[in-house]
């Protein structure tokens, strides 16, 4: 099927939808698996449910999609994750060429351009909007082609790989090839920025992962048992240099050495976990600890974030972390570094603790200054529920929406919808 022609489910029984008034592709850069059934499945990331609620909240009908696909892999090297598949009544899928971390990409980086810009032409072709995600490996080959073809276009700017590769503790050739991909990476986001209009995430739209029906409506007089009981901490995301965990584990080490009862949940999985292993024997914290892994399924997720006392975020560089939010969603006061946009979402201290990163004894003292005082952990889960309950997907999906309308007046979208 041409891609601009109507997109019909691959499923069996689901409705076919059509192309809307305003004809809108993604370019995004999460990895994503093909599976033997032929849907697609991210590998880890979950930036196309937000992609779909903006396409549900717009004009749009369905959008193409293009993103870096794999072929299923079940032969060790690469475990199923459980996310959703993408729902394609809502996105086209356009596969691009794949690429594994920083070295795969420069070296791979010849070859991914003559494969793709083939194909973005395809994909742009008689498009109205191109909604580019940087950094992103196709962020300059998408941008070229819709100048080229004179096809709108916008950067959505989610972050600098040159802040992650800071905190990474790479050396030698690994973090030279990491500096070369980053260099390359944010030096397209500043062309791009600079040569188009643009959106940098921040406190008042970003890319929520948060459902209407998932939030939590009122949080209650729960008994968290913070005097007497555990004290139950929750950290997610994946396990990489940047996030902060070992500070995080020295800071355990400190409140268990004054006589607190530390439950510590890692929920996530990431390069650092056998050297944060490590670090929890050496310390002596291993009972305190439980390795979670990668949890993909939703409803699991959520309960166990909302079994806990207190979610701790402890990055050295953050941009707007979705996670955040959802622990504020789940009813849970929240303890973060004041880094990237953690601030501005926490509202300079209004809706959770914040502290200096990298400092153990600042973290424990946040996490105890929570715990020990049910009404300011009270206070935090309020606030965070009633700010989480304005950021929920479908909210922000449909200011993304009115950002577009007010930056590219000329398209042509429907009288009498939202501005």
């Amino acid at each position: 099927m041409a891609p601009e022609a109507g997109v019909a489910e691959r499923g069996s029984g689901r409705a076919r939808r059509q192309r809307g008034p305003v004809r809108l592709t993604i370019i995004d850069d999460n990895p994503f698996l093909r599976e033997p059934d032929g849907q697609f499945r991210p590998r880890a990331a979950t930036f196309h449910r937000f992609a779909e609620a903006v396409v549900r909240a717009g004009p749009f009908g369905v959008a193409k999609y293009v993103i870096p696909v794999s072929a299923d892999a079940r032969d060790g090297t690469e475990q199923a994750t459980a996310l959703g598949t993408v729902d394609e009544s809502l996105l086209h899928i356009v596969p691009s060429a794949p690429f594994e971390g920083a070295a795969g990409y420069l070296r791979r980086l010849p070859w991914m351009w003559r494969h793709n810009l083939p194909l973005l032409r395809g994909a742009l072709h008689g498009e109205h909007l191109v909604w580019i995600k940087v950094p992103g490996s196709n962020g300059a080959a998408a941008a070229l082609v819709a100048d080229a073809l004179g096809v709108s276009r916008f950067a959505y700017v989610v972050g600098s790989v040159s802040e992650v590769v800071a905190a990474s503790p790479r050396t030698g050739l690994a973090r030279t090839a990491a500096l070369g991909a980053a260099a390359l990476h944010d030096g397209t986001t500043t062309m791009l920025t600079h040569t188009g209009p643009s959106l940098r995430l921040g406190p008042e739209l970003f890319t929520s992962a948060i459902d209407e029906v998932e939030l939590l409506q009122a949080v209650g007089e729960r008994d968290r048992r913070t005097m007497d009981g555990p004290w139950r901490i929750a950290w997610a995301g994946r396990m990489a240099p940047e996030k902060g965990l070992s500070t995080l584990l020295r800071a355990v080490t400190l409140l268990v050495a004054t006589g607190r009862d530390v439950r510590l949940s890692l929920i996530g999985d990431g390069p650092e976990r056998p050297r944060l292993e490590a670090q929890a024997r050496t310390l002596g914290i291993t009972d305190s600890i439980s390795w979670e892994g990668y949890v993909g399924e939703r409803e699991r997720f959520v309960a166990m974030l909302r079994e806990s006392d207190l979610f701790v975020l402890p990055s050295l560089t953050e941009g707007v972390p979705k996670v955040l939010l959802e622990a504020m969603a789940c009813g849970l006061p929240v303890v973060a570094s004041a880094v990237g946009g953690i601030p501005a979402v926490l509202g300079d201290g209004d809706r959770g603790r914040l502290l200096r990163a990298g400092d153990e004894i600042d973290l424990a003292a946040a996490i105890r200054s929570v715990l020990e005082d049910p009404s300011v952990a009270r206070t935090f889960r309020e606030r965070g529920v009633a700010w989480a309950a304005d950021h929920t997907a479908q909210r922000q999906a449909e200011r993304m929406v009115d950002w577009m309308r007010a930056t590219f007046p000329a398209l042509p979208w429907p009288a009498g919808e939202r501005t």
